[in-house]
């Protein structure tokens, strides 16, 4: 026994021995052009080793090999694929026995990798090689790469695993893509496959330093199926990123946990990716903060808790995507503070009407024709309702869009394969309410659009004045509307309007206008003098519904009624074309009844015509109409607008010495005054 001892120790002596003594009788000099060649038949590139190459078998395999490089393909912008200035191995040959690796140094010092797509598509990554020799097959039928039996991995540990001064260089010639890291510096740490693996590192990337550290638990738990803690953090001037929480390699890879990201200015973010933002304020596209539950299970993310900061707005809720579809499903339900989205919006412009501003129209919005009047023809994108479907409810304290102010909100929407329903669920709108439903069709050749609505309780001047600088009418609105429409552009779907709708003001007042005082004294004088600023117009209620067909709007019950007067309109107004066809009447009565006071009460009536485009109605007084209507009972006239005791006066008609016609600058002003209602 003992002398078999001292044999097999004689052999092992012998094995360390030649261990160490054969790489001192080979060359590796000699070796590198064979080691070329093979690396030329299995890639189709040059391997060119300039440098000194060591080797050492005993007691680990180490392995230096200095000055190297692989060739790119022919059609390469550059010379080298890969280089590098030193690769160092050192690897325990014992635990190869028991299938463990131990890798004590791994070290590659100044690797520079391109990577390159040329103009066809084609990337440098994908080697020309020879077709290997398909292995025989065995007595069951299978090849020996078949099965993974025999060659499991028993353990992993890494010593000192380091990337020094790399580079990375990525450039696309068919889309014109490239990127360029550098100072790329990695460590890797992990002394066992069920001990903590640890990276630490930076690079450089578009002139910042980018800080990267990951954790894993444990490793081994995580490639057996099983789970393990893991962190990440991201950290640079421009962004900064944390998650930690778990993660789960089984039938899907899963990840949940707490997620921090923190932008300190969203426009140097964009502009750092070359992906420059415009901005309407200093003030605006800064910090981002967000946070929240992050729980992803393959295709499907949810994002819970979620706590979003961005300039002065804050919202918070939760998100779901589910990806695993033919197109992504987002659910959302966020809440938020007062939301002021003027400083994002673009500075708005003054219409002079000057001819400056007719030279100033581009291309993309042409001038007004006699057959686009203004409207687009341009078709409309609707293909993003196509793209996703989504389930989104908003909640907001309140809305702030230059000077409009809306108070608490609730909106509900709905997007199913191109359809999307818009609930505005509740909306406080300048001491009223506004409700209502939006319907856009999108999934037929033809877009289609159902808009219904009710406003309640709703000050008309605060609300023409913020929304449409326009303060010529008071009152406490209420109204309704339900339209449908069609089409693919601007034209077509006022073209194709169809609806009907009313409202009703109560307690209000017409400014800039005196109509009182125009029947009062019926002259062109007057006429002229009761369209001024400094005038006003009171009224008890002013009401009317209309009826929408192919863009034309038909009203024919316009009904104000105020003390000693009426005033009752009907007509149509086109949208296409943007004209305007309306017949207003005035009539002075002797019912001092505003409100619930009689609107077909009788009296003398002064009819004014309003015809024409809306950029400039004509508006003339039609004497004729008021005679003949007049006329037909003159008794019942005198009767109404008498009305005994305490009645008024008749006014005077005076229609010109001679029967001449009015001048056109006495109707100057109610010219302006009616140019003004079409926002002219």
């Amino acid at each position: 026994m003992k002398k078999i001892l001292i044999i097999i120790g004689g052999l092992v002596v012998l094995v360390i021995a030649a261990l160490l003594i054969v790489p001192m009788f080979i060359s590796l000099e000699d070796q590198k052009p064979l080691i070329a060649e093979k690396v030329k038949e299995a890639t189709g590139r040059d391997l060119v080793i300039g440098g000194e190459i060591s080797l050492s078998l005993f007691p680990s395999v180490a392995i230096e090999v200095n000055d190297v490089s692989l060739s790119n393909y022919a059609q390469g912008q550059n010379k080298e694929m890969v280089s590098l200035d030193q690769m160092a191995l050192e690897l325990q040959v014992m635990p190869l026995l028991s299938k463990e690796v131990v890798i004590d140094r791994f070290v590659l010092v100044k690797p520079v990798i391109n990577l390159e797509v040329d103009k066809a598509g084609k990337p440098n990554w994908v080697f020309e090689q020879a077709a290997a020799p398909s292995a025989p097959a065995t007595d069951s039928g299978t090849t020996p790469g078949d099965s993974d039996e025999g060659m499991a991995l028993a353990g992993l540990s890494l010593g000192d695993v380091r990337i020094v001064d790399g580079e990375l260089h990525y450039v696309d010639l068919a889309s014109g893509a490239s990127e360029d890291l550098s100072a790329i510096n990695l460590e890797i740490a992990l002394k066992a496959l069920d001990q903590p693996l640890a990276l630490d590192g930076k690079l450089d990337w578009k002139a910042q330093t980018i800080a990267l550290t990951a954790g894993i638990a444990n490793l081994q738990s995580l490639m057996n199926g099983g789970s393990s803690d893991l962190e990440a953090q991201i950290a640079s001037a421009p962004v900064n990123f944390d998650f930690r929480g778990v993660a789960a390699q089984g039938a899907e890879f899963a990840l949940a946990g707490a997620l921090n990201l923190d932008v300190p200015s969203v426009v140097g973010l964009t502009s750092w990716v070359g992906v420059p933002l415009e901005r309407q304020s200093e003030d605006t596209f800064e910090k981002l903060s967000v946070k929240g539950d992050l729980d992803l299970k393959g295709a499907v993310i949810a994002f819970d808790n979620v706590a979003i900061n961005f300039d002065a707005l804050s919202a918070e809720g939760g998100l779901r995507i589910d990806g695993s579809g033919a197109k992504p499903d987002i659910r959302a339900s966020l809440s938020t503070g007062v939301l002021d989205v003027t400083p994002y919006l673009p500075a708005e412009t003054e219409n002079t009407g000057s001819s400056a501003d007719a030279a100033s129209t581009t291309a993309s919005q042409p001038p007004a024709t006699s057959e686009n009047q203004g409207w687009s023809n341009e078709p409309i994108d609707f293909s993003g309702l196509q793209a996703v479907n989504a389930d989104l409810s908003l909640k907001s304290e309140g809305v702030v869009i230059r000077k409009i102010t809306i108070g608490a909100s609730d909106l509900g929407i709905l997007l199913k394969d191109g359809k999307l329903t818009a609930d505005l669920n509740e909306l406080s709108l300048y001491e009223g309410m506004a409700k209502g439903k939006v319907v856009l069709n999108a999934a037929s050749s033809t877009p289609t659009s159902q808009v219904n609505f009710v406003l309640s309780g709703v000050q008309a001047e605060p609300l023409l004045r913020d929304s449409a600088d326009f303060e010529k009418l008071l009152g406490t609105l209420n109204s309704t509307a339900n339209l449908t429409t069609q089409g693919a552009s601007e034209m077509q779907l006022v073209s194709n309007l169809n609806g009907t709708g009313d409202f009703l003001f109560k307690d209000g007042a017409v400014k800039g206008i005196n109509i009182a005082g125009l029947i009062r004294n019926i002259s062109l004088d007057a006429l002229n003098k009761s369209f001024d600023d400094a005038e006003q117009t009171d009224f008890a209620e002013l009401s009317g519904t209309y009826k929408i067909t192919n863009g034309v709007v038909d009203n024919q019950d316009l009904s104000m009624i105020a003390p000693l007067f009426r005033l009752s309109g009907k007509g149509t107004v086109p949208l296409p074309p943007k004209t305007v066809n309306y017949r207003v009447e005035p009539k002075l009565v002797g019912d001092i009844e505003g409100q619930g006071g009689d609107s077909n009460a009788a009296g003398l009536a002064v009819p004014l015509l309003i015809t024409g485009s809306w950029s400039d109605p004509k508006i003339a007084p039609d004497l004729a109409g008021a005679l003949t209507d007049q006329l037909s009972d003159p008794s019942k006239l005198i009767e109404g607008v008498t009305g005994g005791e305490g009645g008024v006066e008749l006014p005077k008609i005076p229609l010109g010495d001679g029967g001449e016609s009015i001048a056109p600058e006495v109707l100057e002003k109610p010219k302006e005054v009616l140019k003004g209602l079409f926002g002219n």
